[in-house]
């Protein structure tokens, strides 16, 4: 298949072609903060994973925003079970490049069992679990996004800085 632009048409044997500019490769998953958390590797390495997947550290699922492993560890995430490997599985519809990194290529990555099974504590196995429920009863999920955002003049300024916006959440 030629490269179309749409990445839902993507496949593994694009990928050479795909990349062919390219030195390196980053791919990330959500934790369960919302946070993805991924790496950079080679394009060769990535090349050899991307149909197969790879090795991701559990304790990804055990940390909290600022990198701490929560105070009661996780069933999944533990240092009795080593902090063990899950399956980390390339969504390769995600591809898009990151202009603000030299335009590096991007994956998101879908986090399995080791033996392949939906993981419980991944975000998008979660979403992927519901739109396979409601398929399963004839329905078809959609989803929007909501941007708030509010700009406000701050008061008790000097004349030249009154019209400087403040951003507030």
């Amino acid at each position: 298949m030629a490269i179309t632009g749409e990445p839902s048409e993507l496949t593994h044997d694009d990928l050479p072609d795909l990349l062919r500019n390219d030195e390196s490769v980053k791919v990330g998953g959500t934790d369960i903060d919302g946070i993805v958390r991924g790496k950079l590797m080679s394009k060769k390495k990535f090349l050899s994973i991307a149909q197969s997947g790879f090795g991701f550290c559990s304790v990804i699922f055990g940390w909290d925003m600022h990198d701490q492993t929560y105070f009661k560890e996780l069933k999944i995430s533990n240092a009795e079970n080593g902090y063990r490997d899950i399956l980390a599985e390339i969504d390769l519809s995600s591809f898009r490049r990151i202009p603000w990194e030299y335009n590096v290529p991007f994956f998101l990555c879908s986090f399995r069992e080791p033996e392949g099974q939906s993981l419980s504590a991944c975000p998008r196995s979660l979403l992927e679990r519901q739109v396979d429920k409601l398929a399963s009863k004839g329905y078809d999920a959609l989803a929007g996004g909501e941007f708030r955002s509010a700009a406000l003049l701050a008061t008790g300024l000097t004349e030249s800085t009154s019209s400087v916006p403040c951003a507030v959440r």
